[in-house]
């Protein structure tokens, strides 16, 4: 067994696995692969091969410390049970932490996976409030759409949710556009809403929705139907979001890890 990073050389492999594993397209596991630098993805090699993977290359700053995100963690099927996944994330915690990383965020493709983040000293920092309305027709309701670029995604941010904690760096912002763009989703936007959302078939998925009020979200819902034909949506709000209020339930959303122990240990991030 041997601790190493990627090269530029393994990257088909990587997006072969990253398709085997998590069953996402070959487009997007390209993109997933490709989204940072080679060495940003560490590895467990085992028999010449890839035995385990992670990707730790997105910078976050949050309450004046740096921070980075991991995703795509995985053991292929044929060396688990060994404990690989914990000695690759240890390996890459000790790494990050003599580069001056102060702390690590994550958020679990499923909620079966959090037990396992917990056992390696992960705090729930983020629950979302999940909640499925239906949208009534507003033939007036207008909103510009796809015109939202990565300069754009952190001033609509700041200036909805201003007491949001985890900011990412620009280069963050851009590979954060680009994923939302290579995934399919679309942006809306009015003088007093912003949304990102996805289609679906019979509805859409709203990751971010920020507005003034209620009334204001509604309104670009909306718009967003009138371009659509969708008339449900299924709205991810942050547990402090005063939209939609009394709708959907709390559940896990984001996990962190302070490697530095002067960071505050229980960090809210909206």
């Amino acid at each position: 067994m041997q601790f190493t990073t990627a090269t530029t050389a393994d990257l088909k492999t990587i997006e072969k696995l990253w398709t085997e594993i998590f069953g996402d397209t070959p487009q997007f596991a390209h993109f997933a692969a490709n989204i940072c630098k080679p060495e940003e993805i560490y590895l467990i090699r085992e028999n010449d091969e890839i035995a385990a993977m992670v990707i730790a290359g997105i910078d976050l700053y949050a309450c004046s410390k740096k921070g980075f995100y991991i995703y795509g963690l995985a053991t292929l099927p044929q060396y688990r049970n060994k404990g690989y996944a914990k000695q690759l994330m240890e390996y890459v915690e000790n790494k990050k932490l003599g580069e001056g990383y102060q702390f690590i965020l994550t958020q679990p493709a499923q909620e079966s996976l959090f037990d396992f983040y917990r056992n390696m000293g992960y705090d729930t920092t983020t629950y979302l409030r999940k909640a499925v309305i239906d949208i009534k027709r507003n033939l007036w309701a207008t909103a510009d759409f796809d015109s939202v670029t990565s300069t754009r995604f952190r001033d609509v941010r700041s200036k909805f949710s201003e007491d949001e904690v985890v900011h990412f760096s620009k280069e963050g912002y851009e590979k954060f556009t680009e994923y939302v763009y290579t995934e399919g989703g679309s942006t809306a936007e009015s003088k007093n809403a912003y949304c990102l959302y996805f289609e679906e078939k019979d509805r859409i998925i709203v990751r971010d929705l920020f507005a003034d009020s209620t009334p204001y979200a509604l309104q670009l819902l909306q718009a967003v139907r009138e371009r659509t034909g969708k008339d449900k949506a299924e709205i991810q709000l942050s547990q402090n979001s005063p939209l939609f209020l009394g709708e959907g339930k709390l559940q896990p959303h984001c996990l962190v890890k302070n490697l530095d122990k002067e960071l505050y240990a229980n960090l809210m991030f909206d």
